[in-house]
Order: structure tokens, then sequence, then C-alpha cells
């Protein structure tokens, strides 16, 4: 979608435009297996109990086997259909996205075939690890804008525990995340009936490349994973970087973050969500909990809390429904945002 001037200067996006952008459909899925953080500690040689006492995670989903990111992906897909009353048949493009799916064909072509879209409904995949969903939801608007698309089935799914093993990564790395996948469905005009009540409005993004040492992953010839994890560097700068974000869609939504029902937001793990919450001066209690239970999901950790924020509000009139601001970080240090408005 072209800008203006002046649009450009100021980094905002037409929102009478991207306020024609409704969300259907929800559904998030973990894996099958729920495992105590403790099992976890065992697992990677670690103290028992120090995952729950400094990180605060009491257990972490794990896929089952036979399920993968496209089982997860599908399941979750299905579910936002079904919750939309929209058939695959209606899905004009899929955009997907996984921090851990590494193969071909893509995970939004598998997803394709899986869900049995029609074969002129295209298929993209973004990338942005945790900031995936975001970078996921900003493609499909743009679709919905431009035109290309009246309806899109946004994807995330993520499968952590095959690579992120005792003996290739260290507990205190490894040990933070599990598995889980998330689904949203877009469309354009409001459908009649299936709508979740929520417009998407716009967009913010950036880098802030002064802290991209702070994490990396990438494989060794030998098949191990080399992990450069500074945690204590990469809170700092995840709980600042977060806090500016916030800031920016205030800004750009003219909403005062105490006018905020939910934030839906990257959970490297809960104590960093507590501590967010108390730097940026909100009820920890608008902030879905999803790492607590389930570790963190990388790309689908936002997905998750964005959907249980938006069940938070289902049974709400539309009037009483409160703004949801969805923020996330990626490692690099990439950023960006969006919010929801009630749909009028």
């Amino acid at each position: 979608m072209l800008m203006t001037d002046q649009q450009v200067k100021d980094g905002r996006q037409n929102p009478d435009q991207q306020s024609s952008v409704f969300l259907a459909g929800s559904a998030f899925v973990t894996g099958s297996r729920t495992l105590p953080s403790e099992d976890i500690d065992r697992a990677f040689g670690m103290p028992i109990g120090k995952l729950r006492s400094r990180a605060g995670i009491e257990s972490v989903a794990y896929a089952a086997e036979g399920e993968t990111e496209l089982t997860l992906g599908a399941r979750a897909a299905q579910e936002a259909l079904h919750s939309a009353g929209c058939g695959a048949h209606e899905i004009d493009s899929i955009v997907a996205t996984s921090e851990t799916h590494h193969i071909y064909p893509s995970l939004a072509a598998q997803l394709h075939s899986t869900i049995g879209a029609r074969e002129t409904c295209g298929a993209f995949d973004v990338g942005g690890a945790c900031l995936g969903l975001v970078n996921a939801l900003a493609v499909a608007q743009s679709l919905i804008v431009s035109g290309k698309a009246n309806t899109v089935a946004v994807v995330t799914a993520d499968v952590h525990s095959r690579t992120l093993v005792p003996g290739r990564v260290a507990g205190e790395f490894g040990g933070l995340f599990g598995d889980g996948a998330s689904a949203f469905l877009l469309r354009s005009p409001e459908p009649k009936t299936g709508t979740l009540g929520y417009r998407l409005r716009e967009f913010l993004f950036g880098c802030a490349g002064q802290y991209s040492e702070a994490v990396k992953v990438q494989d060794r010839a030998n098949g191990s994973l080399d992990v450069v994890f500074d945690g204590e560097a990469l809170s700092r700068a995840a709980i600042t970087r977060m806090e500016k974000v916030l800031s920016a869609l205030e800004k750009l939504s003219a909403i005062p973050r105490s006018a905020v029902g939910a934030f839906a937001t990257h959970q490297p793990n809960p104590r960093l969500l507590s501590l967010l919450a108390k730097v940026t001066g909100v009820p920890v209690e608008t902030f879905p909990p999803i790492a607590r239970t389930a570790g963190n999901l990388g790309s689908s950790t936002c997905g998750a809390a964005l959907h249980a924020a938006l069940q938070m509000f289902s049974g709400c009139p539309l009037a009483a429904r409160k703004p949801i601001f969805l923020a996330s970080l990626g490692p690099g240090l990439i950023f960006g945002g969006t919010w929801l408005a009630a749909a009028d």
C-alpha cells in the first residue's frame, strides 16, 4: 500500500483503510504433553526448582509423538475457521510463521494442502521468530487493504522440544521453550456472523541493533547448536524496548495504556512479564499468562496471548470491549506492535 509523504514521515498508515480489517476467528493449541518444570530441570541437569523459582515457569507444553508444526498449525487453523463459521475454500491467502520449521515445502504450503484450501489461495511464509505473528498480521492486513484478498488465515506454529534438547543447549535457554500454535482469520468486509468484534488497526516496526549480540543460535558442523545467550543483557533490553513499543502504540492509537483492556505481548518468562507490568504501570492481570504453564512458545506466544485476550472480551457488549495492544521482539533486536479496537 502506498502512503502519502506525511504518512511516511510520521510512520503511520491510513487508519481509515486499516480499520476495514476484522478478526473473524481465532484459536490456540499446545503440544499434548505437559511436563512439570521440575522434570525439565532434571532433564537439563539443573537444580530442581530452578525454572520455577528463577523464571516463574510451572510447566511446559511439549509436542507428543506425531505432533509437528504442521499438525499443530493445521489444528489451530481448523479451529479458527470453525469459530468463524468459515470454510477452507473461502480463504484467499495463508500467511504462516514459525521459528522452528526449517524444511521444505514451507509451512504455509503444507498447511494449504492439509486444510484443503483451493488452488488459487496464496501461501506465504514470514520470519521474525518471536515477532513472527506481528509480521504475519501486517502482511495479511496489507493483502486485504490492497484488494488482493478478502479472507486471510494467519497461522503460527513452533515445536522447540525437538531442537532445544539436553546436550545441544544449556537448560537456562532450552528449558524455557514449549510447543504450540495459534491461528487467526482476518476478513473484509465485516462478516455478518462469526466476528470477534475487533478491528485490526495500525502497525509500527523497528530494529534496535545495539542489542543484536544478546542472543544468537546457529548450527555447528557436528550437529550441535552454537547458542549465545546473554540472559541479563537480553532481559534488560527486552523490558526497556517493550516499554518503548507500548509507549509508541499509545501515541499511534491516541489511547493511554490505562485504558487498554489487555496486552498480548512476547513473554520470555513469567518473571519478566511481571517486571514489564510493573515498569509500564499497568496491572499484571492485563497480560494473559501463557508462559507460566506452557513455556515460551516463540512466534506462538503472542498468538496465544491475543487469543486469550479476545476470549476475555467475547461475552462483552461491543461498547464495553476495551482496546488490545499487541507487541513483541525478535532476535536482532527487531520489534513491532499493533493495536485492535472494538468494531463499531
